[in-house]
């Protein structure tokens, strides 16, 4: 009877056994190009895709070469992303491997007239792709430029790209990151829509795509993020600047910390301020007239850096009236970036519908088939606390002494 029931288990097992298909979608790794970076551009009616893929050889801890490139890029035009894609194989001798894709770069001409929503949705439907890469848009040139600029730090470019938008956007207000995920729920969530950091090539665009970058102390041609990329749905519209860039990580509660200033009250000099952190909190409610009001409240806690003016700053009376200056210069920086986004793009970018679907759904229900015609007459209130906790090693700077 055990032999029997034995035999049964050993017949059961052998037959799961020839259901198992093994790994039907397996390459060897010698078969595959790592792609890092990833960009997009118009070429007519077309995609072009250009793949940033590493050479092992090039990124080798045992290569002492400097001449030897860490990446190679290959095109491909196609009517679609994934033909282009496939269609790599042309030029390359591997496959196209997309799960470890850092960057997604897109052309400003192609983002402006053609719009990223399908190649957002093609790249967001394939499996092997993971959507925490960063998307960016090349500002006055093509994805391929970008793509093909070697950097010094950094052996291969979109690692560069990557890392730079990371520290960036943690120390530098004007700047932020957008992965894949939160730029499909900006562009496709109520009362909100989306933005995407720029870069642009600076210096010598002869120094593209070549190993010059790399054997001098300055490089020939350098990538810079540079502002926010404002869109439309899917399409761009246009660039915020510095400054306004920095009101809306503001208002958006997006600035971890930063380096700031204030002038002087005795002469033209500045005092720079180290923000530690900052805090922002939109509160919602409705008037009398069931109009929405939005109230920005915003907390951040700064250190002077140093003081270029012979200014006192030893007193709390100095510090409050610094402190005074901060909270008026953060107020004016998101009232500038909301009265610019409002009157010449028309779309709202800080999340205000979002926030008013949250609190009250019946009242956004009413206001958001014309939610873009009534931006320009928001009634929203901008109050910054702004604390500085440190003066430094220093009371008042030592300049009033030594300058006449």
């Amino acid at each position: 009877m055990e032999r029997l029931q034995l035999i049964g288990k050993l017949a059961v097992v052998t037959g799961l056994l020839l259901t198992l298909t093994g790994c039907w979608g397996r390459h060897e790794l010698n078969d595959l190009a790592i792609v890092l970076g990833l960009g997009v551009d118009q070429a007519g009616d077309e995609i072009k895709v250009t793949a940033q893929v590493v050479i092992p050889s090039g990124v080798s801890s045992n290569q002492n070469k400097i001449s030897a490139a860490p990446v190679t890029v290959f095109n491909a035009t196609a009517p679609t992303l994934f033909e282009a894609i496939r269609k790599l194989t042309v030029s390359s001798p591997r496959i196209a491997f997309l799960s470890h894709i850092r960057v997604l770069v897109f052309g400003e001409q192609f983002a402006r007239e053609k719009g990223i929503g399908e190649v957002l949705d093609g790249m967001m439907r394939d499996p092997r792709v993971r959507p925490d890469y960063y998307v960016t848009v090349a500002r006055r040139t093509t994805a391929e430029s970008v793509l093909s600029v070697l950097s010094m730090l950094e052996k291969i470019p979109a690692d560069k790209l990557y890392k730079s938008l990371d520290a960036s956007a943690t120390t530098w207000a004007p700047t932020t990151t957008v992965n894949a995920d939160r730029l499909m729920e900006d562009m496709i969530g109520p009362g909100h829509s989306a933005v995407v950091a720029g870069v642009e090539i600076r210096g010598n665009r002869g120094g593209i795509n070549s190993n010059n970058n790399l054997t001098g102390v300055k490089p020939e041609a350098q990538l810079v993020m540079n502002g926010l990329g404002v869109f439309r749905k899917d399409k761009l519209i246009g660039w915020l600047s510095e400054v306004e860039s920095k009101g809306y990580n503001y208002i958006r509660d997006q600035v971890d910390s930063t380096m700031g200033h204030i002038r002087c009250e005795e002469d033209k000099g500045y005092i720079a301020l180290n923000t530690l952190r900052s805090n922002t909190k939109i509160k919602t409610t409705m008037n009398a007239q069931s109009k929405p009001q939005f109230h920005v409240k915003v907390e951040t806690v700064s250190v002077i850096a140093s003081v270029e003016c012979k200014q006192r700053i030893g007193s709390m009376d100095a510090i409050t009236a610094m402190e005074k200056k901060g909270s008026e210069q953060t107020n004016k920086l998101m009232r500038e970036a909301v009265n610019t986004v409002f009157r010449k793009y028309k779309v709202d970018i800080f999340g205000f519908g979002q926030e008013l679907e949250h609190k009250y759904p019946k009242q956004w229900a009413k206001l958001k088939d014309n939610w873009e015609e009534q931006l320009k007459d928001l009634n929203i209130q901008y109050d910054t606390k702004f604390m500085i906790k440190r003066v430094g090693t220093l009371d008042d700077s030592f300049l009033k002494q030594i300058k006449e």
